[in-house]
């Protein structure tokens, strides 16, 4: 059970991530949903929770079209996106909202158990991520996981050629665990030390680049 809710949290984590930097303010779009498309997300973990991982013995790879990525010697995992879309809210960023859905998925497994973790949705709410996935083709419904913070997102774009969309990059974005997350992963792992995550702890960095078009295009 501590791997299973390791997964949900981590892979619920990408594409609420991503629905916000797609949906990231652009100038001269309107404060309307707009769509994302040529998008991808990529998850690398913390130091800190690479350790916990270990104390689980659980390894996790990727399930196609998802991809492993090793970044200076961060692991974590990148995913295509399927679709994307979202309120910018260009004067005030913080209360931007959007939704996102990934491809792919990937394997969790320990000696004990193996968990095919797909099917992964997100929802930004403001400074704040929810999601939800399918483990072993079962729904594991939306809760509120992760919070984000606009001061640290490194947000950059590249406004399209005449006729083209925007591109869009967000980069290296700390994100931490919201108290009903934390609360329920302590619940679940309990055969491990989890005293060094707290709900200020950055448990994953996240960078993701794509095309926006607005509403209104």
């Amino acid at each position: 059970m501590g791997v299973s809710r390791r997964v949900v949290l981590s892979g619920a984590l990408a594409s609420p991530v991503l629905a916000q930097s797609v949906t990231a303010p652009t100038a001269g779009a309107s404060a309307a949903n707009g769509r994302g498309h040529d998008a991808w997300v990529e998850v690398q973990w913390t130091p800190q929770m690479r350790a916990l991982w270990e104390q689980l013995g659980a390894t996790v790879d990727a399930i196609a079209p998802a991809t492993l990525i090793d970044r200076d010697g961060k692991p974590g995992v990148r995913f295509p996106v399927i679709s994307a879309q979202g309120d910018p809210s260009l004067t005030k960023p913080a209360h931007a909202a959007g939704t996102g859905t990934l491809d792919g998925g990937f394997v969790a497994r320990s000696a004990f158990t193996e968990l095919r973790v797909t099917q992964l949705d997100g929802v930004v709410r403001g400074e704040q991520m929810s999601g939800r996935c399918t483990i072993n083709g079962v729904d594991a419904g939306m809760r509120s996981v992760f919070t984000w913070r606009v001061a640290e997102a490194d947000i950059s774009v590249v406004p399209g050629r005449a006729g083209k969309p925007t591109m869009l990059k967000v980069s290296n974005v700390p994100v931490r665990v919201t108290r009903e997350a934390l609360e329920a992963f302590q619940g679940f792992v309990r055969s491990a030390d989890t005293r060094s995550i707290s709900t200020d702890t950055v448990v994953a960095h996240v960078t993701a680049q794509g095309h926006y078009v607005p509403a209104n295009s």
